[in-house]
């Protein structure tokens, strides 16, 4: 019965391999659907916001370098095991379901902070990534005319909730893909990092989709903060402008108790790390069953 199980296991083991040679010479741009390999994922919210998530803008104009500040997203996570992250994918949408053109895309991950007053936020950039168009694919996902959506723009203070806030606002929600990513940053099991994404775009505006659920910290955007001085009182002069990370809230001009929001992704390793994985797994329930 032993031996008799243990070959159960072998053939298990076999067409996992089998499965994930054949998924690691899928298209690059293979599209992620849920219960497929995955080391974190948070699935899109059919019926949450989007957040206004855009690189290189801003009331100084930075430019387009990954090294300097826009306004954009950033999402937790904690690694559950020791990987490359070589694949990433994320849901957004348009504004009003005006679609426009998507260009460059800014990835970067932060270590946690934890000594910020009042919630963690991130930290020191580790790694950072410009993906061009090419390295990229887009594609519509969902649209149901009874699943409606909200816009949220955090740049806006709590003191305007109509431009904060509009809902409904839009139906469609796409997903985007980022495979094979070079020199990849490699998580660490246990550590928590902050995934900031932020969108080059024209035509309209584009927001990063929310999830289902918050896990961990609540998700956050780097935005400008205005303190004015003495010598320049009115927005008409130079006001002195403190870039700072603020948490996304579900509001609205009808909401008291506002809640967090997270936001959707998903990061999937290498087929070679899936593999390891899979055996480690298939070791344990063969010691189990002994």
């Amino acid at each position: 019965m032993k031996r008799e199980e243990e070959r159960v296991s072998v053939r298990g083991l076999l067409l996992l391999t089998a499965l994930l040679i054949t998924w690691g010479a899928l298209p690059a741009f293979a599209d992620w659907e849920p219960g497929q390999p995955a080391v974190h994922y948070q699935l899109p919210d059919f019926s949450g916001w989007d957040v206004y998530s855009e690189w290189g803008d801003g009331p100084y104009y930075h430019g387009p370098d990954p090294d300097e500040d826009g306004y954009g997203a950033a999402n937790d996570w904690t690694a559950t095991v020791t990987a490359a992250v070589t694949d990433i994918h994320f849901w957004g949408s348009w504004k009003s379901d005006v679609v426009g053109t998507t260009g460059d895309i800014q990835l970067q991950i932060y270590s946690n902070d934890s000594t910020h007053y009042g919630f963690d936020q991130p930290g020191d950039v580790l790694w950072s990534r410009v993906i061009e168009p090419g390295q990229y694919e887009g594609k519509k996902y969902h649209e149901d005319d009874w699943e409606l959506q909200g816009w949220y723009d955090p740049r806006y203070s709590d003191d305007n909730p109509y431009l904060q806030y509009h809902y409904p606002d839009h139906k469609g929600i796409y997903q985007y893909n980022i495979p094979n990513i070079e020199d990849a940053f490699v998580q660490q099991e246990g550590e928590t990092y902050w995934l900031m994404i932020s969108m080059n775009f024209e035509g309209c505006e584009w927001g990063w989709k929310t999830s289902e659920t918050v896990e961990g910290n609540g998700s956050l955007f780097w935005d400008a903060y205005y303190s004015y001085s003495s010598y320049y009182p009115t927005c008409w002069y130079h006001p002195e402008v403190d870039w700072r990370w603020v948490q996304l809230q579900e509001g609205g001009w009808c909401s008291y108790d506002k809640e967090p929001l997270d936001l959707a992704f998903v990061i999937t390793p290498e087929p070679a790390t899936l593999l390891l994985l899979a055996v480690g797994a298939a070791a344990v329930l063969r010691k189990r069953r002994r």
